[in-house]
């Protein structure tokens, strides 16, 4: 294991301690936790107007887990007609694999959402299914395209575009109080260490997958063009 392939790994660890605090704060009811998530929401209903409100739907709709999961469907599908089927798969896994994690998560912890939503939301509040897959789905677009990207200001604004959407996809959730500020916030923990650990193995697993997967799948777009 090289040094580069350490520091990732030993970063998403450090994340997934730091979300696992945060979870055991959430699931013991700790004060702090508490404090946080009455000054996040406080904050966010003073910025309360219909205008504000109208955005953070259609930020919120454009966000969620199924409208997420999608666009990387449609992600994948283009890769493959790209003659690119394991890195399709290797994208379209990590997606699925992750959203089954923070499912998980969210049965175990079993946290109630926020109360007088905005928007009305069903199942457990701790993590955000949004915000996680949100995260996972633009740090994928910037994996694949970073690389296609000469001019340094162009990567930065493409990472600072990405950065932001985050930040307004997880401010939605709050602000329609269908999520607290810990879920939002330990989204971030859970996807950015997920991604950390997993993303060091790409080469591997991307191997792996092109030894087990017969050619003629993995060129089937070929052979029809």
């Amino acid at each position: 294991m090289n040094s580069k392939v350490k520091t990732f790994v030993a970063s998403g660890l450090f994340l997934l301690l730091l979300f696992a605090g945060l979870a055991w704060g959430v699931a013991d009811h700790a004060p702090w936790v508490r404090g946080f998530d009455r000054a996040v929401s406080g904050f966010f209903a003073s910025a309360e107007s219909p205008l504000n409100t109208g955005i953070f739907k259609l930020v919120g709709t454009l966000g969620s887990p199924a409208t997420v999961i999608g666009l990387t469907a449609v992600l994948c599908l283009f890769l493959w007609i790209k003659r690119d089927l394991i890195t399709a798969l290797w994208a379209f896994g990590i997606q699925l694999f992750g959203s089954a994690i923070a499912e998980i998560i969210k049965q175990l912890v079993a946290r109630a959402r926020p109360l007088h939503q905005l928007v009305p939301d069903t199942g457990y509040s701790f993590p955000s299914g949004h915000t996680f897959c949100t995260v996972l789905f633009v740090f994928t677009l910037l994996m694949l395209g970073l690389p296609l990207l000469h001019d340094q200001e162009t990567k930065l604004v493409a990472v600072l575009a990405g950065m932001i959407w985050i930040g307004l996809v997880a401010a939605s959730r709050v602000y329609l109080r269908d999520h607290f500020a810990t879920d939002v916030v330990a989204s971030v923990l859970l996807a950015t260490g997920y991604w950390l650990i997993i993303t060091p193995f790409a080469a591997a697993v991307q191997d792996a997958l092109r030894r087990w997967i017969p050619e003629r799948i993995q060129t089937l777009w070929t052979h029809k063009n």
